[in-house]
């Protein structure tokens, strides 16, 4: 009998369990896929990550990884550094199957963990309406297991949101398709930056391309390209074709590329919906994509896992010793999750954009490009180095449309 079980051992499930077992509770953590091993991410990650990697004892293992400390970000709507967090002030981008590895070596030498990797659950265990373990496969056999609570931490196709019925309240259809490879070569701006560019590619009739540049580990640079979700069909028809034929169209990429080499193949996907579930519910809850998940294209989803993963074991926390009920600790993650992750679920989604008129939307943008203020805001935002309600709320925008400023001074987020 353990006091909990978690399904997923990638970031959401590996931070998870180690705080859980910080707090000296006992975990069994399952993942279907052996370690190391890759999965589709553009793994961006930013302050948020690096502290709660700090929390659970594996930063000094992550910042030992041979990747750019990225000082900057470059995207179409702001140009500005990253603010500075526990003294430090860059984003990383490393590939999944170093940084995983680490999370999950992390977790299995934890004595109060046991990690099982080739497990893949098969269903729940209940008694009446409460969640009381899992069933799994393992090396051909059959397995059941018992705890207090399960957590869902298996990714946007999440079994356990399946199993539970877990609701979606917020629910949008996918945005934009994205393929990305690797390739070395790649000059590194300066300072070391996170760059992203828009475009078209009107041979498969996409209004709306994008290209991202993220220099990462190993001396190589992950590069993106993708379309509107209209144009998805046609991409993955030949999709090598595709993504050289589609960054062929936007300069401001291919200057940067030159005669680099990529290493490896181009991988991608269209199966990107956006949506908000009740993350939790009678003996379980769920963490990272499996209770939220949106477009990539504000590269939210590595934060996003870490800090639900926080908000949930402090809640549990507080059950477990006491000082409140279940009913509370699981209303009060949803909660703080919601608070959390919805005002870039809003942004990311176009919810936040369709308040204002497109000339008062315009005029946001051309003042994020004269104020470096806002600029800084806007960054620090999306890494959550302030609040992100701050910065993408309509209140807060109609604030700077007025003239007022986002409330932060020059000494603020990023200088």
């Amino acid at each position: 009998m353990y006091d909990a079980i978690i399904v997923g051992a990638r970031i959401a499930g590996s931070t998870t369990a180690l705080l859980l077992a910080q707090r000296g509770y006992s975990i069994l953590l399952l993942d279907r896929d052996r370690f190391p091993s890759s999965t589709l991410s553009t793994h961006l990650f930013f302050t948020d990550s690096l502290s709660a990697f700090e929390r659970i004892g594996v930063l000094d293992r992550v910042l030992a990884i041979d990747a750019p400390r990225l000082k900057r970000l470059r995207f179409p709507y702001v140009d500005a550094p990253f603010a500075e967090v526990d003294g430090r002030d860059f984003a990383l981008c490393i590939r999944r199957e170093p940084l995983d590895a680490i999370l999950v070596e992390a977790a299995g030498a934890h004595p109060g963990i046991e990690l099982h990797t080739g497990a893949r659950v098969t269903g729940l265990l209940r008694e009446g309406e409460r969640v009381i373990g899992v069933r799994y496969q393992e090396a051909g056999q059959e397995h059941e297991a018992r705890a207090r609570f399960v957590i869902g931490a298996d990714g946007r196709h999440s079994l356990v949101a399946r199993e539970v019925g877990a609701t979606a309240y917020e629910d949008f259809p996918p945005m934009f398709a994205w393929y990305y490879g690797y390739f070395r070569g790649v000059p590194l701006d300066d300072p070391p930056s996170a760059f992203a560019v828009r475009g078209t590619y009107p041979e498969i009739g996409a209004e709306y391309a994008a290209s991202f540049i993220f220099p990462c580990d190993d001396g190589l640079t992950l590069v993106g390209f993708g379309v509107q979700a209209s144009a998805f069909d046609a991409f993955r028809r030949n999709h090598r074709e595709h993504f050289f034929g589609g960054l062929a169209r936007i300069p401001e990429a291919m200057e940067r590329i030159g005669d680099s080499q990529l290493e490896g193949p181009i991988v991608g996907t269209g199966d990107l919906p956006n949506f908000l579930r009740v993350p939790v519910g009678p003996g379980w809850a769920l963490v990272g994509d499996a209770g939220c998940h949106k477009d990539p294209h504000s590269v939210q989803g590595m934060g996003d896992a870490v800090r639900s993963a926080q908000l949930l074991v402090e809640s549990l926390d507080r059950w477990w010793q006491g000082e409140i009920d279940e009913q509370t600790a699981l209303a009060e993650y949803h909660a703080r999750r919601d608070a959390d992750v919805l005002p870039m679920f809003e942004f990311t989604t176009g919810q936040l954009e369709a308040r204002f008129t497109e000339e008062e939307w315009k005029e946001f943008g051309r003042r994020t490009w004269e104020d470096p203020a806002l600029a800084r805001a806007r960054v620090a935002a999306m890494a959550h180095a302030i609040p992100p309600a701050e910065v993408y709320s309509e209140q807060a925008i109609r604030r700077v449309l007025e003239g007022r400023g986002v409330g932060l001074s020059d000494s603020g987020p990023g200088q």
